[in-house]
């Protein structure tokens, strides 16, 4: 499958990156840019690096500023995220100011609890993927993917 559409990856690095990885297996992006934070972990070319939040409110204003700005340069059509927290103001500024489609994978790690992010990403999705049959009472219009990612 290939996509044309303008497309952000965001995602944190690590665990987060490699279920992304394995989520878009097959599919080609014409024209894409990742975004994440700095960790021991190289990415690709076409990469932003913003603020981790760290659940921290000056962080987290300047991650909503980095993503504002990145968004108003790139424009995305899509944004893919697999969380966590370095993702979601992109998600919501993506959704409301941009327009753009949301599509957020919920970790597989999560088998009984949803994540803070998942938890609110949830609203501003155009298609959210759940892993496992359990997480269907967090997010009723998910769809299940039956933990393909592991």
């Amino acid at each position: 499958m290939k996509i044309n559409s303008k497309t952000c990856l965001i995602y944190s690095p690590g665990g987060h990156y490699t279920e992304l990885k394995k989520s878009l297996k097959g599919i080609h992006f014409k024209n894409k840019y990742h975004v994440t934070f700095k960790s021991g972990t190289i990415v690709k070319n076409n990469i932003y690096y913003i603020t981790h939040p760290q659940k921290k409110i000056i962080r987290t204003i300047k991650n909503l500023f980095d993503s504002l700005k990145i968004l108003i340069r790139e424009k995305p059509k899509i944004i893919i995220s697999t969380g966590a927290d370095v993702a979601l103001n992109t998600i919501i500024l993506g959704k409301l100011f941009f327009n753009s489609k949301i599509i957020f994978i919920e970790s597989s790690a999560n088998i009984t609890k949803p994540s803070l992010t998942g938890r609110i990403s949830y609203y501003f999705s155009d298609l959210f993927i759940a892993q496992w049959q359990q997480m269907r009472k967090f997010y009723p219009k998910a769809k299940i993917s039956q933990g393909f990612l592991h």
